[in-house]
């Protein structure tokens, strides 16, 4: 299932919003209230747009709560990997690994198998990504855990985008679905934080508040592309396309940071391109 063109624009887009929040995130001083902040855009902007959407039909809602479910699970071990590792190895682990288990998913639940040529193309894809997070040769001791962690999060991801794959085919509209989720995603953690530690957060919104309701804002996007894409293209296409996020962070602090782009990089980044190339094509 080839995605059109405006659709590989869309996920671009996402791809690159969502490398840029990630950034946020790590570069945090206090990860927990960044992340609340990140939810807390997607609660004060998709409140109001629940007035101007239709309401899921009741055969949807099972998808919603485990994707809200398994949301949850998701920003929690994303914090707590980045708490304990470093973007450069914990994202490309944490993001490629997904694809592979999306295609399974969408294979094994929305009938959606690929043929040889396109499973060579994720399988590529997420090979190059990982290969990010082994520029500096093999993972010491002390990096397995957060490694570990970040397959963790990969499995979280590729669980909630077979769940919203499965859950947008059986919605009218996308525009309900993606309303209400990313509504009911922040919600916890806002309540959370603000009886557990509303003063410290306060304080928070008042120093770092604005870079990280940038994050936010970056992140609603983000998904929301991916969420409207999976609704109308393959699951497996649509991830691994989104997964090129990693490419896009590493460019950006080649960029911005002066960072080599050295052999591993070259590597990856042939694989990876090679990979979407031959999905969409197959």
């Amino acid at each position: 299932m080839r995605l059109d063109l405006y659709l590989i624009g869309l996920l671009l887009v996402a791809a690159f919003s969502h490398a840029s929040w990630n950034a946020v995130l790590k570069s945090s001083g206090d990860r927990l209230f960044t992340m609340t902040t990140v939810m807390g855009i997607g609660v004060i902007f998709y409140g109001p747009a629940l007035f101007f959407v239709d309401v899921p039909p009741l055969d949807v809602w099972p998808f919603l709560i485990i994707s809200f479910l398994l949301h949850l699970g998701y920003f929690f071990f994303l914090t707590y990997a980045y708490r304990q590792g470093d973007l450069s190895a914990v994202y490309p682990v944490a993001r490629g690994c997904s694809p592979l288990m999306v295609a399974g998913g969408a294979a094994l639940f929305a009938g959606q198998a690929l043929g040889p040529v396109a499973t060579a193309g994720v399988v590529a894809a997420s090979i190059g990504i990982c290969l990010f997070a082994f520029e500096k040769g093999m993972p010491t001791r002390h990096l397995m855990k957060p490694l570990m962690m970040a397959f963790v999060v990969s499995c979280f991801i590729a669980s909630y985008t077979v769940v919203d794959g499965l859950g947008l085919l059986r919605s009218e509209t996308p525009y309900g679905y993606i309303a209400w989720l990313n509504f009911l995603d922040g919600i916890p953690l806002l309540i959370w934080v603000f009886v557990a530690k509303g003063e410290a957060y306060v304080r928070f919104l008042k120093t770092d508040g604005r870079k990280a309701a940038m994050g936010g804002i970056l992140a609603m996007v983000a998904y929301g592309l991916v969420l409207y894409a999976l609704s109308v293209g393959g699951m497996a296409h649509v991830s691994a396309l989104r997964e090129t996020s990693v490419l896009f962070a590493v460019i950006l602090g080649a960029v911005t940071l002066g960072e080599k782009f050295g052999p591993i990089r070259w590597v990856a980044a042939v694989a990876i391109v090679s990979g979407v190339t031959a999905l969409q094509l197959s």
